[in-house]
């Protein structure tokens, strides 16, 4: 009887202390069609998802949000706090960098709260430049060409009234 009770006591603690750390939590991220391709200085938006069913309360987690280069370079980044319960979805957004290349590019949600628990999930988008910049570069070519221009014509007229 001693060794029946040792064993079931045994057996208990055994399956105390084997208990692993799991954690449920599930993120999920979705940039609308509108903005897989954005213009490099917008505002990208994006929807997260986040699942964790065995929150009993609400719980602080920290979101870091990066947007880099297909080689893992950080171009932008930024930080949040949101408190969840066993579920929540919401929009964020972060500033494309002017300085952006025109590629495709990652944006990368880092979800962990004060503990062990960390996830991360990334989507993708195209950056492509900014039509208006291009848009001044061409009126400045042309501006000086017609400058140039003109010079030449006043230049002329100037040589053929000798």
């Amino acid at each position: 009887m001693k060794k029946l009770c040792f064993i079931i006591i045994g057996a208990i603690l055994f399956n105390f202390i084997s208990l692993a750390s799991v954690s449920a939590l599930s993120i999920s991220i979705y940039v609308p069609e509108k903005y897989t391709d954005i213009i490099a200085g917008d505002r990208l938006y994006f929807e997260i998802g986040v699942e964790y069913p065995e929150n009993p309360r609400r719980k602080d987690l920290r979101l870091e949000y990066e947007i880099l280069t297909l080689e893992e370079e950080v171009i932008a980044q930024s930080k949040g706090l949101k408190a969840i319960k066993t579920q929540a979805s919401f929009v964020e957004s972060i500033i494309v960098p002017e300085s952006a290349m025109s590629k495709m590019h990652l944006i990368r949600v880092k979800i962990g709260d004060y503990g062990d628990l960390k996830e991360e999930v990334s989507a993708s988008f195209f950056i492509i430049n900014n039509s208006a910049s291009q848009i001044k570069l061409y009126l400045f070519i042309t501006i000086g060409a017609v400058i140039i221009i003109g010079i030449l014509i006043i230049f002329s007229l100037l040589i053929k009234k000798k």
